[in-house]
Formats: structure tokens, sequence, C-alpha cells
């Protein structure tokens, strides 16, 4: 194989899957929205971390390897981890930033519906 045909081929697989990865903050951006509760499953410290990677490595495409398909792919990375930063933060200024402790109350809460 040669080197240029190995070149296209890791681009197109990069390509794929970062195609793929900007879609796929659909379902959790979806699964946020629908949460009724402080949607502390969530981590908010690590999706700002790949929030602001992404940023980073945005910055990094467009002004230092100068490829700005590259770096829109970041930026769309960014967004995506902005949307469910910004949920998150929304519904936990909503119902509350610390999660129950008791988890006690839950199970009395379900208790009834299981009988």
């Amino acid at each position: 194989m040669s080197n240029d045909l190995l070149l296209q081929l890791i681009t197109g697989v990069y390509a794929a899957c970062n195609a793929a990865r900007l879609v796929s903050y659909v379902p959790q951006i979806i699964a946020v929205a629908r949460e009724k509760s402080g949607a502390h499953a969530i981590s908010l410290l690590s999706w700002s971390f790949w929030l602001l990677s992404h940023a980073a490595t945005a910055v990094y495409c467009a002004s230092v390897v100068k490829d700005p398909l590259l770096a829109a792919m970041m930026w769309g990375n960014t967004v995506g981890c902005l949307g469910v930063v910004t949920l998150t933060a929304i519904k936990r200024r909503r119902y509350g930033w610390t999660q129950k402790s008791d988890r006690n109350a839950r199970v009395n809460e379900l208790a009834p519906t299981l009988r």
C-alpha cells in the first residue's frame, strides 16, 4: 500500500468517525433535556474539559495546521459539548446542584408504584 493511499485511508476513517461523533451528541442532549431532575449522572467536570479540549484543538487546527475543515469539525464537537454542559447546568440550577444522599427516600417514593 502506498503512503498516499494510507494517508487517504486514515483521513477518511478520521473524518467518518468525527462526523459520527458530531451526530452522537444528539442522544445525550435529548437525554439531558428530558431529565426530570438535576441530571446528576452527567459529569459537568468531564464535559467541560472535553469542551475546552475541543475548542483548543479547533484553534490549533485553524491557526497552526491551517486546516479549516478539521477546525470546523472540532468547533462542531465544541458546540456539542456546550449543549450538554449548558442543559446540565440549567437542570442543576432548576432542581438543585447536589444529589440527594438519602436513597431510602427514593425507594419509598417508588414503593407504591411497585405494589
